[in-house]
């Protein structure tokens, strides 16, 4: 005969289990006869969310990948209002991970700071940064909530220390990655479903503009720059080289059609900069791979090759086609990049006439420079247009100028002493990573941020913050997998 044993051990899980379920009903249908049912269940799928995230901390990063590098832009996010200023989901998700750091370190005994030798680098950037802005409101020469506007997207970086942190197994980072292969994919249909609407219907935020190459326009070809433009890049980067050293993947038809997706993707963007960008990661791959690598590389370029001769085959068909239009223009404007007269092109003219202004700006103000946010010019009728509805004057194209100029040279100093750490620790250790995926992240995001170094001359890369958060977490993700590749060395 069978009998009810309350002190089972199954038992009691039942009845906890079933306690929590009765209260918790009982909590819900008091809230919701106190409060709209609405604002119960926001609560209530926040509470999920956040045992989700103290779990799957990796999941906060790549919501705020979501919220600064996709589809969405800057404008459309709702906004929590903190009396001195706003915050953003993407500024909750990042103060929440940092203070997840803090709270663990605190509560749990064996959770230890992670320590790096970027560490010390990235700090004293933001420190001399946020100096340098606080020092310019005080003296009244700037406006607090322009300083922390632009502080604001400097403050990404450290997305650098919740991967460092928070991000200690290798599970953790292949989804990190995998999330950003999607969102970047998905960006990537945007952006070509985008080209072939064209500007009649325009959907996607971000610069959505008939291209204008030395000033001839290509009426039916339009120019995609959403704020996913940066995470598609390095999605491009980063499968390409993971196509070529991880030989335990097998290329199958669709990661080809994503990395061919990402592709069109940047193409489509009319970015030089990324073309150039995605050229020398790619000329570097071909100089370091070796043997069946190379093998890899140049099944790759074939395949390549084979796709882009169909495509001509079609387009001399009919060669007054949209295709044929959008290889022509594709073609002229990366002619561009070898001829003289490019550069008394309109777009670098404007960049010019901000350089002219910056340079005397860096030699008065050399230390702490003007503060993130600053004024630093004045109108200029040959590049500024009153129609528009933000001040040019406080934006300047290089990236290099605008952080010796706003942040000061000190502050450029300690930017350029992290990015040299960087590169140096990842060229010096990839080769010794033992598994051939975390190989591959770690060279790609470090030929990545070459080509981002090289691009900042001409795109503010390092003060946009559909970048900053990026260039953290790529920053953080390297130094993980080379703390981890150290310590198996030592064991």
């Amino acid at each position: 005969m069978v009998t009810f044993n309350p002190f089972n051990n199954n038992n009691l899980k039942i009845l906890f289990l079933f306690t929590i379920v009765f209260i918790g009903s009982l909590l819900i249908g008091i809230l919701s006869g106190l409060f709209s049912p609405l604002w119960v269940l926001a609560g209530i799928a926040a509470l999920a969310f956040f045992f989700v995230w103290i779990n799957r901390p990796e999941i906060a990063l790549l919501g705020i990948l979501i919220a600064t590098s996709s589809i969405i832009f800057e404008d459309q996010l709702p906004l929590l209002s903190i009396g001195i200023g706003s915050l953003h989901i993407s500024d909750i998700l990042l103060l929440g991970s940092l203070g997840l750091i803090a709270l663990r370190r605190l509560i749990e005994p064996k959770f230890r700071i992670v320590r790096t030798p970027l560490d010390w680098p990235l700090l004293a950037f933001l420190g001399l940064a946020l100096l340098s802005t606080a020092v310019a409101i005080n003296n009244s020469s700037l406006n607090f909530n322009l300083g922390l506007r632009e502080y604001r997207v400097v403050s990404y970086y450290l997305t650098f220390f919740v991967v460092t942190n928070l991000l200690r197994e290798e599970k953790q980072l292949r989804f990190l990655v995998r999330g950003i292969f999607t969102i970047a994919t998905i960006v990537a249909a945007a952006m070509v479903a985008q080209s072939i609407i064209g500007r009649s219907l325009p959907f996607l935020p971000g610069r959505i503009e008939t291209l204008q190459t030395q000033g001839v326009a290509y009426a039916d070809i339009t120019r995609i720059l959403p704020p996913g433009q940066s995470i598609v890049l390095v999605a491009f980067i980063t499968i390409t080289i993971v196509l070529v050293f991880d030989r335990t993947r097998q290329i199958n038809i669709l990661f080809l059609l994503q990395w061919g997706l990402l592709g069109l993707a940047v193409l489509v963007s009319f970015t030089r900069s990324f073309w150039v960008q995605a050229g020398l990661a790619i000329l570097i791959l071909a100089w370091v791979a070796k043997g069946r690598q190379w093998r890899r590389l140049a099944g790759l370029g074939l395949v390549v090759l084979l796709l882009v001769t169909i495509t001509l085959l079609l387009a001399f068909d009919q060669p007054d086609s949209r295709l044929a239009r959008l290889l022509s223009a594709s073609a002229e404007r990366l002619a561009t990049l070898g001829r003289g007269e490019t550069l008394n092109e309109g777009s670098l003219l404007w960049r010019y006439i901000e350089n002219e202004y910056a340079l005397p700006q860096i030699l008065s103000h050399p230390l702490l420079g003007l503060g993130l946010g600053a004024r630093y010019r004045p109108y200029e009728p040959r590049i500024d247009i009153m129609a528009w509805n933000w001040d040019a004057r406080r934006y300047i194209h290089n990236a290099h100028f605008w952080i010796m100029m706003k942040a000061g040279l000190l502050a450029y100093i300690c930017f350029l002493w992290l990015s040299a750490t960087f590169l140096i620790r990842s060229f010096k250790r990839w080769r010794f990573i033992s598994n051939p995926q975390l190989k591959a992240h770690v060279l790609s995001f470090a030929l990545t941020y070459l080509g981002v170094l090289i691009g900042a001359i001409v795109n503010p890369i390092f003060l946009q913050w559909y970048w900053t958060p990026l260039i953290g977490l790529m920053m953080g993700y390297n130094e993980v997998v080379i703390r981890k590749t150290i310590r198996e060395s030592l064991n």
